[in-house]
């Protein structure tokens, strides 16, 4: 079901989105309305309402939510391949603490299995609230496939 009658879904739903298996991709936008779009290393489900994503070489994207906090990130299950649209604002940049070193370990892992150690390295974890999880709809019904 869709539309303003469908049940929300929250982030505990979409939980496999999160484990780091496949990449995510950030949509923002400048104040003029010049999008940017990249991947994401690592998205962090924080609690209920809050995601933390990986910020590795992102300026433009930095730059672009200085002027709109608004963005659009795309997750997908790695077990059914199921697309997610998230809806989120940013909040706040953390350099240190839990959630940052959880999101270095992961960048660190991730660099150490695809050869760039040493490259790939954890500025920050920007944190988000969570407006609104989408599912998208698939192009191809893989069942059908």
């Amino acid at each position: 079901m869709t539309g303003p009658d469908a049940p929300r879904l929250g982030l505990s739903e979409i939980a496999a989105c999160f484990e780091g298996v496949i990449p995510a991709e950030i949509a923002t936008a400048s104040a003029d309305g010049v999008p940017n779009v990249t991947h994401l290393s690592r998205v962090h489900m924080i609690d209920d309402e809050r995601v933390a994503l990986s910020n590795q070489f992102f300026s433009k994207t930095t730059r672009n939510l200085a002027e709109n906090p608004n963005a659009c990130v795309v997750v997908i299950d790695p077990n059914t391949y199921a697309s997610y649209r998230m809806m989120l604002v940013y909040e706040r940049t953390e350099r240190r603490g839990p959630v940052f070193e959880r999101l270095r370990r992961d960048i660190d892992a991730i660099a150490a299995i695809t050869g760039m150690a040493g490259i790939f390295k954890l500025r920050s974890a920007d944190i988000y609230r969570v407006l609104e999880i989408e599912p998208v709809p698939a192009a191809v019904d893989l069942a059908d496939a």
